[in-house]
């Protein structure tokens, strides 16, 4: 049977892609792989409507494994007043991140100090047959809603499970 891979990147419309890089290079850390402009024939691939155009550019995290994050700035021929996708509403509506627990405090105090809206300090919470998970939720410079989050260690989780067996 033929089958994808892996998971290449997902891409995320924005209104302005400075602001954008901003909040996920110097908020996230993430590097920048490619910036580009959107092809002539972009529209027509995408059903966007003719002539519409477009800059957008590619973010990673250290590790190649785990995709990409393409943000995509649309000159759109027609007006655009959609809102982010929130809880709810049919499509995806949080963009996850994972970072090492001794790096989610510090991701908190720089978000914070740049002026994005952080709900809440990062909070932990033990999770069934699973462990300790620490994580906060926070906006990035259109609305969207992210999360960073520290999860377990495979041997982490294992060790948590055994010991729950054990009891």
């Amino acid at each position: 049977m033929s089958r994808v891979s892996s998971f290449n990147h997902v891409a995320i419309n924005v209104r302005n892609l400075e602001a954008s890089l901003e909040f996920y290079e110097q908020g996230l850390g993430l590097r920048k792989t490619l910036v580009k402009s959107v092809g002539k024939d972009s529209w027509r691939l995408l059903r966007l409507p003719e002539g519409t155009t477009g800059r957008t550019a590619f973010l990673q995290g250290e590790g190649r494994d785990t995709g990409q994050i393409e943000l995509v700035e649309w000159q759109l021929p027609v007006a655009d007043t959609a809102k982010p996708i929130r809880a709810g509403d049919p499509g995806p509506w949080v963009l996850s991140f994972r970072v090492e627990r001794d790096h989610i405090d510090g991701i908190y105090l720089r978000l914070t100090d740049m002026g994005y809206d952080c709900y809440t300090k990062p909070v932990s919470n033990l999770i069934e047959n699973y462990g300790v998970v620490t994580m906060f939720m926070c906006e990035d410079s259109d609305g969207n809603q992210i999360e960073i989050v520290s999860l377990p260690s495979r041997e982490e989780v294992k060790a948590f499970r055994t010991a729950g067996a054990a009891s």
